[in-house]
């Protein structure tokens, strides 16, 4: 999964223009993490799928949407922050969110179009309707992302704001047990039903994931009031040591709990949070080394909504194209894997570097090219 870039700063002077280093490093690590998590779990064969390291590897691989929704979350609250006027009450620019945000859903959903031509929706089968319904992690970023907007209008202050989407983050996770006990698509239509519960078929319903998104706002919100100045106290003390404390207390479950209480969802939420936060803690002091962050690393984050649409074509396929899951399946060794990865990983590189340049020098030409790309995928499905 991607987190993509909302940050209204990443439009104008230049890469680095007043964007904060951590982040996009973060970014760009999380984003490694998904590509090669992505291909080494479309390719890999179940036998090599065992021992020690490809358990370690399945936790790394959890920790990356959490990572990348948690910097979502920041990047939104960073950029609201600095314009806080015009993104507090109904303007042109909470328009522009708004819009840019139903893209977002609209491609998650797009990414998983049941059939290869709007002729044939009526011979959809069940299970690809339903698979195309459930909410992915770009529907959970729109759709949160517009809620956390309204959160902006309805709070009216930056203090006010943060505190409000810690505290949401928080009930959104210790709600999510009762929710999901709930049989949502007795009561509501599928295409809503899928975004409350794994029930319905979802990998990203809004419970608990959307308290990623919260609690990165919240955190972007204080990195705004105390952490641009003191960013290693910031990293000690608003990510390292709660990171620390919420890990030390999912363990602390597994051992006076049980095995029951370890895998429920506030604990394993708890622990990947934790997890979370202190890499961000460990990269955002590593960061005060660099004064300037190379422009690959730079272009490679902020087109992460890109990488991620165009990866999960390659890899796994789409309405239009047969991805490399269909092509070969699960059936190669760690070489040939490996192989896969390295040359997406370039790929993914050079498109991102290449596509950030464009839109910096030519805007214009680079907008209307995304407009003539996106007409030519709709027409095939006519």
């Amino acid at each position: 999964m991607s987190v993509p870039d909302v940050s209204s700063e990443s439009q104008s002077g230049g890469v680095h223009s007043r964007r904060v280093i951590f982040i996009d490093l973060a970014r760009a690590l999380a984003a490694v993490f998904m590509l090669y998590g992505h291909t080494v779990s479309a390719l890999l064969a179940p036998r090599y799928q065992t021992g020690t390291w490809f358990d370690i590897w399945v936790f790394q691989r959890g920790l990356t949407s959490t990572l990348f929704l948690l910097l979502s979350g920041f990047a939104f609250s960073i950029a609201t922050g600095r314009h806080w006027s015009s993104h507090g009450q109904i303007s042109p620019a909470v328009l522009r969110r708004v819009r840019r945000f139903s893209l977002f859903v609209l491609l998650g959903y797009a990414l998983h179009f049941p059939v290869g031509r709007f002729v044939d929706l009526a011979y959809a089968t069940p299970e690809r309707w339903r698979s195309f319904l459930a909410a992915d992690v770009l529907q959970l970023i729109g759709v949160t992302f517009i809620g956390v907007q309204i959160l902006v209008m309805l709070t009216r202050s930056r203090r006010a704001f943060g505190w409000t989407s810690f505290a949401a983050a928080v009930a959104m996770i210790l709600l999510t047990p009762l929710v999901w006990r709930v049989d949502w698509t007795r009561v509501l239509p599928l295409s809503i039903a899928a975004y409350l519960s794994p029930g319905a078929g979802s990998q990203f319903p809004l419970f608990p994931w959307s308290a990623y998104v919260l609690l990165g706002a919240a955190l972007g919100q204080w990195y705004l009031r105390w952490g641009i100045a003191r960013l290693d106290w910031y990293a000690n003390v608003a990510l390292f040591a709660p990171g620390f404390a919420l890990v030390t207390m999912a363990f602390l479950v597994d051992w006076l709990l049980g095995r029951e209480a370890w895998n429920s969802v506030p604990n394993q939420v708890a622990l990947r949070m934790g997890a979370s936060l202190m890499l961000l803690a460990l990269i955002a002091r590593a960061s005060q080394r660099i004064t300037r962050l190379p422009h690959i690393f730079g272009a490679f984050a902020q087109e992460t909504l890109l990488i991620y649409f165009v990866h999960l074509c390659i890899v796994y396929g789409s309405a239009w194209n047969r991805g490399l899951a269909q092509i070969y399946g699960p059936t190669l060794g760690p070489g040939e894997t490996v192989l896969y990865v390295v040359l997406l990983l370039a790929a993914m590189f050079g498109l991102a570097l290449y596509w950030n340049w464009w839109k910096h020098t030519r805007p214009r030409l680079a907008r209307w090219t995304a407009i003539a790309v996106g007409v030519a995928l709709l027409y095939q499905l006519l």
